[in-house]
């Protein structure tokens, strides 16, 4: 169980998460922003009671009053007649220049008095707050051209607190908290007024008990640790790591240090902890990025601005005078117009950014979806006024090398960003266009060039599965087979694999479309089938190249199938992948190309069939005992039934209150053995095939999905979602 200590921390951070979030605070975070204030005060000096004023007109209100449960704790009774006196305050104004308060709004300074320095005034002021008043402080809200917003004013020590009485030291703390959080008070109360990011990492850096860097000289950064994590990750995660602790830590600048998932995509692109932060505001991050990484002058100017102001700019309707925002509409339907190469580029630098895998650019009725997948998500980004469609998508096609003057077919092509940015991001984009029923859809995948692929204990294989495939990918010859949709981790899988096997001593050539890793000491060919080169075409040249291991893509046709399975048979090690729901019917799908069973079943090592499902968020999943259907599901699957985990409602800071952060794999290992060599031979039906499989040790993606529930690293609702419940057991069973 959570204790009132750790309650407490949680509401801190996340009513701090909710004011540094936005570039700059509304009104409407005021009250985020005194409760903040108020916890820090009542929890620095061990206050029993706390009231926060602030100036409104020609009065002063009561913002917020805190009463310690000591005060009533002889006393139960009591605790609703303090209730309800703090209800009363909050609804109350007292005219300025009243009592302690108003005295120390007026002449700005701060006072504090103790029982034995001035009794009468600890009894007046008993007889207003119905307890005993031993100690008193009250500090003004001061700005820093000397105007007063308000003030804070604290009673008593708790009775458990070191010292009886409040002391010159408690008054300094008081001063400090009052110093940061009058510019985010002022600028809630005067929207003209503007806060500095300074300003505000100066406040978050106090809350957060971090220390605060506004200056370069203030920390040595080291050179080269910020050229191997690269620009591109700095930007997207915001999180400049300016000193190595350790060889796999680094102490880092992060204008939000409460940001879990920055950090955590930050950890998974370099493989390094987090271990020390220091809170920085977004311009020295921005001013250390300028220095450390030259601009490129090669790259088209029109690659500045912000995405908010693209958005504000194109996100307009048309006015009267036929334009959009303050473009004219020649330029919103022209792909060579600079605000259209800005939002393009700024589009796909956002969901770069946003770690989206796909970006889709969909046309409506009357305007234009922009939607990015992120962890298997499609969200909606943005919309813009349809009219800007046509060049967008012209745009688009112009960087992709497709044709733009053809709108009626479908076409795929491929983007080579670097040449498009300023920016260090080494990414590529596989497109694909095709008319829709208001005009054409783009879909681009984006490819992290940068990105280097992950171990293979790090996919999600159980340790059953694990074992048996790494037996497999460790034979000198045969096939292994990944199966399953586009984006369900079948390449990283396969490059994964690769980096198990591959070692100097043998010779590895991979045939991609695209390529996605890049790996040292193997040989990757890029296909090319508009001048022919395709994977056919690449494995029959590979087979005159002496290989030991071949990767192919994707075994698309029948003479990519054929080529395959014979050099499977002749003494080299073939992985490629199928695009088939589940590990069986991978033969259905050779069959239907027309491959002979006894060639299929004679070459067949492994088919691995796998999706990706969202792991459940580590900080605020809740423990449950499943009921009814859910009981059922999961013991049915793996015969068992206990604790499981599931998504709270809201979910928290760290997953973005969405309840999920990440993404694991689920795999269906099916494994060649006799009795499949034979059923395969006979043509027998997929289903009969999978019966023999899980008869011979295969757990399907059902079961895969339901272990990982009760592993604690999903949930049920999400296994269910991603793969059905199995129709038939081991033993025949519907």
């Amino acid at each position: 169980m959570i204790g009132t200590q750790g309650i407490a921390g949680t509401l801190r951070r996340t009513l701090l998460l909710k004011v540094i979030s936005k570039p700059q605070p509304s009104r409407e975070d005021v009250s985020s922003v005194i409760e903040l204030t108020s916890s820090k005060v009542v929890e620095a000096l061990h206050a029993q009671s706390m009231t926060l004023y602030l100036i409104e007109g020609k009065e002063i209100a009561f913002k917020h009053v805190y009463y310690s449960p000591t005060l009533w704790e002889d006393d139960p009774e009591r605790e609703d007649e303090f209730e309800a006196k703090r209800e009363k305050l909050l609804e109350l104004k007292i005219p300025l220049g009243s009592g302690v308060v108003g005295k120390v709004i007026e002449d700005g300074k701060a006072v504090f008095f103790n029982l034995s320095d001035d009794g009468d005034t600890m009894f007046s002021m008993a007889k207003d707050t119905g307890f005993d008043v031993t100690s008193m402080l009250t500090v003004p809200l001061s700005t820093k051209d000397g105007k007063i917003i308000g003030a804070i004013q604290v009673l008593n020590k708790e009775p458990d607190a070191p010292d009886e009485e409040f002391h010159q030291d408690d008054l300094s703390v008081v001063e400090e908290v009052a110093e940061y959080s009058t510019p985010l008070l002022q600028r809630m109360l005067d929207s003209k007024f503007e806060i500095s990011d300074v300003e505000t990492a100066k406040y978050v850096a106090r809350f957060t008990n971090n220390d605060l860097i506004t200056s370069e000289e203030e920390i040595g950064v080291d050179e080269k640790l910020v050229e191997v994590v690269g620009d591109a990750i700095i930007r997207r995660e915001g999180i400049f790591p300016y000193k190595r602790i350790t060889p796999t830590s680094v102490a880092v600048l992060m204008p939000n240090p409460l940001d879990y998932q920055r950090k955590e995509s930050f950890f998974t692109a370099t493989e390094l902890h987090v271990d020390e932060i220091a809170v920085a505001p977004a311009s020295l991050v921005e001013k250390l990025l300028k220095k450390y990484f030259k601009e490129d002058t090669s790259a088209p100017a029109a690659d500045e601005g912000d995405m908010s102001e693209l958005v504000d700019v194109l996100g307009a309707e048309y006015d009267t005078g036929g334009e959009v925002g303050g473009i004219s509409a020649e330029d919103a339907d022209d792909e060579e117009s600079a605000p259209i190469i800005q939002m393009a580029n700024r589009i796909i630098e956002d969901a770069y950014i946003c770690g989206a895998s796909d970006i889709h650019i969909e046309p409506q009725e009357n305007d234009l979806l922009i939607r990015y997948r992120v962890d298997g998500i499609c969200a909606e980004k943005l919309r813009l006024p349809k009219q800007v469609g046509g060049g967008l998508v012209a745009r688009l096609k112009i960087m992709s090398d497709l044709d733009i003057a053809e709108k009626r077919l479908p076409q795929d092509g491929r983007i080579v960003f670097k040449k498009y940015t300023k920016k260090n991001m080494n990414i590529d984009l596989r497109v694909a266009t095709g008319p829709m029923n208001f005009g054409e859809k783009v879909v681009m995948r984006i490819l992290d060039k940068s990105k280097s692929t992950l171990p293979i204990t790090a996919l999600g294989f159980s340790e059953e599965n694990l074992g048996r495939y790494r037996k497999q990918i460790t034979l000198p010859y045969g096939m292994l087979l990944h199966c399953g949709p586009t984006g369900s981790g079948k390449s990283m899988t396969l490059f994964a694999a690769l980096g198990e096997v591959a070692h100097p001593g043998i010779n590895v050539q991979t045939a991609e479309d695209p390529i996605e890793y890049t790996l040292s000491g193997i040989n990757q060919m890029q296909m090319k089938k508009e001048i022919g080169l395709t994977f056919a075409a690449a494995l029959r040249c590979y087979l005159r190249m002496d290989p030991d291991v071949i990767l192919v893509g994707e075994i698309r046709d029948q003479e990519t199938a054929e080529i395959a399975i014979e050099a499977a048979l002749t003494g080299h090690l073939m992985l490629s992948t199928l695009h088939t729901n589940d590990a069986p019917s991978t033969i259905a799908r050779f069959d239907d190309m027309g491959i002979e069973p006894f060639m299929i079943s004679a070459s067949l090592l492994v088919v691995c069939a796998q999706r990706l499902m969202r792991r459940v968020c580590k900080n605020c999943k809740e423990a449950y005992v499943p009921e009814d259907s859910e009981k059922e599901i999961i013991e049915k699957a793996l015969d068992w039934c206990g604790e499981v985990f599931r998504v709270p409602d809201g979910g928290c800071p760290m997953c973005g209150g969405i309840g999920y952060k990440g993404r694991v794999g689920i795999h269906e290992l099916m494994t060649n053995s006799e009795e499949l060599t034979k059923g395969i031979n006979q043509k027998v039906e997929t289903a009969v095939l999978k019966r023999i499989a899980m008869r011979t040790g295969m757990k399907t993606l059902h079961q895969d999905s339901m272990l990982k529930a009760k592993e604690g690293i999903s949930t049920i609702m999400e296994g269910l979602s991603n793969v059905p419940p199995d129709m038939i057991t081991a033993e025949g069973e519907g």
